[in-house]
């Protein structure tokens, strides 16, 4: 049965890694944020889980845990068999993946805490201008999060296309996009087959920032002052989010339409995939503590 839960898991990750992009481009950015982030989070914690399950089962019937649990090994083994290769392939996978997790947790930290002392430097107000003929725009998120711009990319600009700009780094600010990207890429280390969503997400977050310029400025100078700002756009270290530098294509496309509208249909697909995943395992730790229930009355029988 935990072998099955395990096969469950591994199935929804890769169905949620292949569909949650492109099911989300037809979503809200906001939701698709939230979704392909949180859900590939859950994802990924549901195959880590499992692999656990298997994993344990060759680790609970050596002879020392046999005692100190005082389980019987022979009830395990009937109960829900777990070959022995299956088990060490498990848990050198969880090994794997739990290392690559932490080193994805590691970065994060880092990257983030960078970022705070970055914005701590640049003081003063919210809006830096740097004076330089270099074009550019970053969010640089902190305590008191900061957006840096250069003088060269003011320049390029009217007065509609850099409020538009401000607005758009502001909404990277306000709504903290750098934690779900950091929360997808923790996810993707712990499951290499939610690869495809951290593209997915950062393009999401890029949307997100462009729909709340879209409040406040007309989707078509949203656009005029992206397709400015792309022409020498630098990429940034995350957490630090740049302006115009990915999927300007997708991006300026989607502008040209109007805002996207929540399509209940496509978002509960990818929310019944990821609630497949947990609720498998939820299932497997059920089974498995009923196991080792019955394992410990036969070992308090004698039956070892």
């Amino acid at each position: 049965m935990t072998v099955l839960v395990l096969a469950v898991t591994v199935v929804a990750g890769a169905v949620f890694g292949a569909t949650a992009p492109r099911l989300s481009r037809r979503l809200p950015p906001a939701a698709a944020t939230w979704l392909m982030s949180a859900g590939g989070m859950l994802a990924a914690a549901a195959s880590s889980t499992a692999l656990a399950l298997v994993g344990f089962r060759v680790v609970a019937q050596t002879r020392p845990l046999t005692s100190r649990g005082h389980w019987s090994d022979a009830v395990l083994n009937q109960d829900d068999p777990v070959s022995t290769p299956i088990s060490v392939a498990a848990l050198t996978v969880l090994a794997v993946a739990l290392g690559a997790g932490l080193h994805a947790v590691l970065t994060g930290v880092r990257s983030t805490l960078a970022a705070y002392q970055l914005a701590a430097e640049v003081g003063g107000g919210e809006l830096h201008v740097l004076d330089t003929a270099q074009a550019s725009a970053l969010a640089v998120p902190g305590r008191h999060g900061r957006i840096v711009v250069t003088s060269g990319l003011l320049r390029r600009l009217d007065a509609p296309q850099r409020r538009a700009l401000l607005a758009h780094e502001r909404a990277h600010l306000r709504h903290r996009h750098h934690l779900h990207q950091t929360a997808t890429m923790i996810a993707v280390a712990l499951n290499p087959l939610l690869r495809p969503l951290r593209a997915a997400v950062r393009l999401s977050c890029e949307r997100w920032a462009d729909e709340d310029a879209a409040a406040v400025s007309p989707r078509g100078t949203v656009a005029q002052a992206l397709l400015r700002a792309a022409g020498a756009g630098a990429a940034a270290p995350a957490p630090v989010l740049a302006a115009a530098v990915d999927d300007v294509a997708d991006r300026i496309a989607a502008l040209e339409l109007p805002a996207p509208r929540m399509q209940v249909g496509r978002a509960a697909v990818l929310v019944c995939v990821v609630v497949a995943a947990v609720a498998a395992v939820g299932y497997g730790m059920h089974r498995t503590e009923d196991v080792f229930e019955l394992a410990q009355a036969a070992w308090r029988a004698g039956r070892r």
